[in-house]
């Protein structure tokens, strides 16, 4: 018994102890798994939801067309076309599924068996020859998780890519692959790679160039097809055989795809060579609607009013003029000169040259270079040795001819602009450029749609891309006037009406007076609006405005588009203010279109990513000024083409209207002309304020310009005149008194009015000489003629004489 109460007295002992172990194991293992729900929720919280795929939305370039749907150039941060997975050809699918991930359409995110089986096949060959990640690890890698590499990375890329597998469908998983992967060169996505290697769609390639393709993700930089054609085909032949071991093409097709001769396209350049100020702007219009990061990322197809012809005519003609400018104005120095610190470095490079003659760039190229001192072993043949960015070169006497012959002497330190041109032989050479500098702009635009047919805002896009066309404010001088006199015709002047050319002066405060002057210093007495305007007399001009009234001018001017607010004084007719030369452009505009204003028009269609056409590009046109206003005005400004001015544009040969402008000393020269269907602009001077030389006014300097580009547009186009609107009368007149003409009165002319506005007053005797009684149209003199005679008579004798 006493035994028995030992083994009772010891067991009471032992319990506790067991009670105690059992009580601390739970504990830990309670801890440790409040540790583990712990970590795995912190995991869990770190990982970004798969869900953010659903609004994928990556950069997408934005591609620009001409009219005739050509691709003028592209906008982009990542050059990438989306293409919809019905779109992707089944062949470029099973080509990146072969290469990349083989079991794709079998696991749910991960595939352990591919990842050693990758794992033995780079062992054996001793390098990276198949990568162990599926598709969807990559997709997951790419968009949702940072590049790093970490245990920790890793473990959340296979869990994301289980998660991603049961939310998406393997379509909208290979949609995100192949439109996200990054192909070299630029290329991001399967379509873009398409274009940028074989200028090609996606359903257009062949097996060895998908092939090609597909081959490219494991290392674009290393299987660049132009830089390293053998490794690409190498990797070529790889992708083939793995979708011959997949069963997604024959042997037989696997080696005729091999056997293909690949021919890569050249590289294009990220913008049109043809127009590039006209892009730009369309950029500009983008980036106003879309944000400044819209036109690089929305996938946007543009569809623009540009016409190629039309703008290679416009850059050609705006080449030509100015070298004809600098050619009649001379050389007039170098760029600048070097001296001090800045010559002896050039120098010192030119030294390390020695006698070298580095390549020079292509033909067309210009570039600036400084003369320096001959070096010893120098030709001796009269050249100057020159340096500039990338060598030394020396340019010839016969380069230097235009300039040496004014007396000019080139000395070191001179930086000069010079340009590449063909040679003797077709060998590259280098010669003085012409250009003192002088810039250009032009725009044309068809009045009846608004639509901006060719645009130049500058010489060289290459050396500025300040566009002086939309950019550039300046005094438009005399072509402004066409604006006032319309307002004359509105408030009930005419053509006829007479103003007295003499000195006046208008008090300015503070005790000054302002007296305008004509550009020929002469005054001419009696002078009808219509040679006002045709010979440009300033002090009729502003006798006009004063008369008509300052405010009612300048309210007067919105009407034609203009949205800045204009000066108050009377120096506005002579167009002292500041304005764009495309605002110029939509004001004139009005005048071919019979009193319709039309704004300017560059796109005609933009189509969203999706496909979805979000503009239209409707023409936006409202009524600025009657018909009969228009036609006169139209009818004026034929005369300054005629007889006045703008005598040179009247070379075209057919109907045209325009008005020159010269401002104060010379600085800015215009012309802004039309037909009935093309109305273009051109403005010449410099960034700087300074002359364009002796003699250099719109019709010289501007004109020329317009007439060649304008023969160039319009050849072959028919010739139509301007219509006539019904209310529209013609009556003779004498051309001094701006009254009726008699079958006394001397060189009479058929002047043009608003049916009620015409003189029923006869010119007075002093006006009147004998003359045979008929008219310019060979009509008696008495006779009045309508619109619908005159159509008649320019019809049967083949003349668009004014009116």
């Amino acid at each position: 018994m006493a035994g028995s109460g030992r083994r009772r007295g010891g067991r009471p002992a032992r319990r506790p102890f067991k009670t105690f172990v059992f009580g601390f194991l739970l504990l830990a293992l309670a801890l440790a798994g409040s540790g583990a729900a712990l970590v795995y929720k912190e995991f869990n919280e770190s990982l970004p939801p798969v869900e953010k795929l659903l609004d994928w939305r990556p950069p997408v370039a934005t591609r620009v067309y001409a009219a005739d749907g050509s691709l003028l150039g592209e906008f982009f941060t990542e050059k990438r076309y989306l293409a919809p997975i019905h779109t992707i050809p089944r062949g470029v699918q099973y080509a990146f599924v072969a290469a990349e991930d083989s079991k794709f359409f079998e696991h749910k995110g991960v595939d352990p068996a591919g990842i050693l089986r990758a794992a033995l096949k780079n062992s054996i060959a001793g390098g990276t020859r198949q990568g162990g990640s599926t598709i969807t690890q990559q997709v997951v890698k790419s968009l949702l998780l940072t590049p790093e590499r970490s245990y920790e990375r890793k473990a959340k890329e296979l869990v994301l890519a289980y998660r991603l597998e049961h939310q998406f469908t393997k379509d909208e998983i290979l949609y995100v692959y192949l439109n996200q992967i990054y192909l070299g060169d630029g290329a991001y996505g399967v379509q873009a790679a398409a274009r940028e290697y074989f200028d090609k769609d996606l359903s257009e390639l062949t097996l060895g160039e998908t092939a090609l393709l597909a081959g490219l993700p494991q290392a674009p930089s290393r299987y660049a097809p132009r830089e390293h054609l053998r490794a690409a085909k190498a990797r070529q032949r790889y992708v083939l055989e793995r979708m011959v071991e997949e069963g997604f093409v024959t042997r037989a097709e696997a080696e005729r795809a091999a056997a293909e001769a690949i021919a890569i396209a050249p590289p294009r350049p990220a913008t049109a060579a043809a127009a590039p100020y006209f892009l730009q702007h369309v950029r500009r219009l983008l980036e106003e609607r879309y944000g400044a990061a819209g036109p690089e990322r929305l996938g946007l197809q543009v569809w623009t009013t540009l016409d190629l012809p039309t703008q290679r005519a416009a850059e050609k003609a705006v080449a030509g003029g100015i070298a004809e400018l600098d050619e009649r104005q001379g050389f007039r120095g170098p760029i600048r000169r070097l001296g001090g610190d800045d010559l002896a470095e050039v120098e010192a490079a030119a030294s390390a040259d020695g006698a070298r003659q580095d390549p020079l760039p292509a033909v067309g190229s210009t570039l600036e270079a400084v003369v320096v001192a001959p070096r010893s072993g120098a030709r001796r043949d009269g050249s100057t040795p020159l340096h500039w960015a990338r060598g030394t070169a020396s340019i010839s006497p016969r380069g230097l001819a235009w300039a040496t012959r004014t007396g000019w002497v080139p000395r070191p330190g001179d930086v000069l602009d010079v340009k590449v041109v063909a040679g003797p032989g077709g060998r590259p050479e280098l010669v003085l450029s012409g250009s003192n500098g002088t810039q250009a702009a032009l725009v044309a635009m068809a009045p009846a749609s608004g639509d901006v047919r060719a645009m130049v805002g500058g010489v060289d896009f290459a050396q500025s891309q300040f566009n002086r066309a939309t950019q550039a404010v300046r005094q438009p001088g005399s072509a402004f006037k066409p604006l006032v006199y319309a307002a004359a015709l509105d408030a009930g002047y005419t053509p006829a009406s007479v103003i007295t050319d003499a000195p006046v002066s208008y008090a300015m405060g503070g005790g000054e007076r302002w007296a305008p002057q004509n550009f020929d210093h002469r005054y001419h007495g009696a002078t009808t609006l219509r040679d006002a305007l045709t010979f440009s007399r300033n002090v009729v001009t502003v006798k006009l405005v004063d008369a008509i009234g300052i405010d009612k001018v300048v309210d007067y001017l919105p009407r034609f588009g203009f949205e800045r607010r204009f000066p108050r004084n009377l120096s506005i007719g002579l167009g002292s203010s500041e304005v764009t030369l495309l605002e110029m452009i939509e004001a004139y505009g009005v005048f071919p279109n019979l009193g319709v204003r039309v704004e300017p028009r560059f796109v005609t269609r933009i189509v969203d990513a999706k496909g979805r056409v979000v503009d239209d590009g409707a023409v936006r046109g409202k009524r600025a000024i009657s018909q009969d206003t228009a036609y006169l005005m139209e009818s004026m400004m034929r005369s300054v083409v005629e007889q006045g001015t703008g005598k040179r544009a009247a070379d075209l040969g057919r109907p045209v209207a325009g008005k020159t402008g010269t401002t104060n000393d010379g600085r800015d020269a215009w012309f802004i002309g039309f037909t009935p269907d093309l109305l273009a602009g051109v403005w010449v001077g410099y960034d700087q304020d300074k002359t364009l030389g002796e003699k250099e006014t719109g019709g010289q300097a501007a004109a020329p310009i317009w007439e060649s580009f304008m023969a160039q547009a319009t050849e072959g186009t028919p010739v139509n005149d301007f219509p006539v609107p019904r209310d529209i009368v013609l009556v003779n007149i004498d051309r001094r008194s701006g009254l009726r003409a008699d079958g006394d009165t001397e060189n009479p002319r058929l002047e043009a009015f608003k049916r009620g506005t015409e003189p029923v007053t006869f010119a007075p005797p002093s006006h009147a000489r004998r003359k045979p009684a008929v008219d310019e149209l060979g009509l008696p003199i008495e006779e009045d003629l309508d619109a619908e005679r005159l159509r008649d008579l320019r019809g049967r004798s083949g003349t668009g004489a004014t009116p």
